[in-house]
């Protein structure tokens, strides 16, 4: 059972009336130090300010130019300064001179993203809504990833020193007609604000404050687990807070119907050196797999290929070094080519199934590998780096229920939903 709550929102006010575009900023895991400078000087009330706070005194958290700022290092709190105090100032400063404003009447909201992939038009829409915050458990919410303590650590301070949340924990259920239907009526009113991602996108922000609505969503979410698509150690902090606190409270959160035709999963790819050559992988997969060799230049021809029939069980291991491209699929009893089915996903088969049985694989970490959203890009680097680069199709949801609903956890980086949420949009107090 998951408990939704109306609330009162807090929100950026714009001088240019609804489009609060210059406020807004990226979740903050995904921030670099360069991508913040941009964002801070883009207006002097920027959210990354609170979401990425730095000390007065500290001129950057980045390593270099393109280090990570919102992943810091584990349990390390930035140096030079309280940066946690200085975002309580610029919060409470940003509401005493109205940039922030509390709305009053606690309510509910549809958050509308349309975008573009390719050709094609996307329309996504969310529930915004403060949950009751507890614990994974079935028929609760459930995570599909692990956390790391450095992260937590940090999020945990940021919430102690202001009491509020700039970003949503990004949630799916399993929805119905009815509940995309109320939301899409929500979207039949004028936007209370708008704002515009840097990657294109356009979101929208509807009231829904009708309390016969309110309840038939409240009811129809009650009946539903929720898995976390995005920000589990936002949702693992926020348990936390309330556990030192000794009470219950709620966490706010974005949720998205499973079959919401705008819930896009990109692939991630991967690049990853280790002592294994072409032959090597063929002689360590013998039995196991089907592998077939094509002359590297051949490789966009069969990741389309693969991609467009996403349940032929075919991942492509693309050797730059040795000019040549693997195509890995299943084998049946026979020897024949297999079709293992859509819901394992090519990461879980990566990580799980092919990894285990290559030489020199087992000592393979998370940090052992580069990530890539483009497969171009990851065949290039792999090229650069002499590394082996293995193309993936995305994630299928079902996978990701699945493996939330048997209380599993999937490969680091098994998902990548396009496009982000914004930190800063909907706002909130802690409870």
């Amino acid at each position: 059972m998951a408990e939704i709550h109306p609330f009162p929102a807090i929100l950026f006010r714009s001088e240019s009336g609804s489009d609060v575009t210059s406020f807004v900023a990226p979740p903050y895991d995904v921030i670099d130090s360069t991508a913040r400078a941009v964002l801070r000087d883009r207006h002097p009330c920027n959210v990354v300010r609170l979401t990425l706070p730095e000390a007065p005194s500290v001129p950057t958290l980045g390593r270099d130019s393109g280090s990570p700022v919102g992943l810091r290092p584990e349990g390390q709190v930035p140096p030079g300064g309280d940066c946690y105090q200085e975002a309580a100032r610029l919060f409470h400063e940003w509401l005493r001179s109205g940039v922030l404003q509390i709305l009053e009447t606690p309510a509910l909201f549809m958050w509308e993203q349309e975008f573009s992939l390719g050709d094609a038009t996307y329309t996504r829409r969310a529930l915004v809504a403060k949950v009751t915050c507890e614990p994974y458990r079935p028929g609760g919410v459930m995570r599909h990833e692990h956390t790391h303590a450095g992260p937590r650590a940090d999020r945990l301070r940021l919430f102690q020193a202001t009491g509020a949340q700039f970003s949503q924990i990004f949630g799916i259920f399993e929805g119905d007609e009815d509940l995309a239907a109320r939301l899409a009526e929500a979207g039949d009113q004028e936007p209370l604000q708008t704002a515009r991602g840097d990657d294109g996108h356009l979101s929208r922000l509807f009231y829904i404050t009708d309390e016969e609505t309110i309840g038939a969503l409240q009811a129809s979410l009650q009946e539903r687990t929720i898995t976390i698509a995005d920000g589990h150690h936002r949702y693992e902090t926020s348990v936390a807070y309330y556990q030192e606190l000794g009470r219950m409270g709620s966490t706010l959160m974005t949720l998205v119907s499973s079959s919401d035709p705008g819930l896009v999963v990109l692939p991630t790819h991967r690049t990853v050196g280790f002592p294994v050559d072409g032959q090597a992988l063929c002689r360590a997969l013998a039995g196991k797999f089907a592998v077939d060799i094509h002359p590297l230049e051949s490789w966009p021809r069969l990741y389309q290929e693969a991609t467009n029939d996403p349940d032929s069980g075919i991942i492509l291991a693309v050797a730059p070094a040795a000019a040549q491209v693997f195509r890995i699929g299943w084998q049946d009893g026979n020897g024949s080519r297999a079709k293992p089915g859509r819901e394992l996903g090519d990461v879980v088969a990566l990580h799980e199934r092919i990894l285990p049985h290559l030489p020199g694989a087992g000592r393979l970490d998370t940090e052992t590998f580069g990530y890539f959203h483009d497969a171009e890009e990851a065949v290039e680097a792999a090229k650069a780096s002499g590394r082996w680069a293995f193309l993936l199709r995305p994630t299928p949801i079902e996978a990701l229920l699945q493996a939330a609903e048997q209380q599993e956890v999937l490969p680091p980086k098994s998902t990548y939903f396009y496009p982000k949420f914004l930190a800063g949009f909907v706002n909130a107090r802690l409870d």
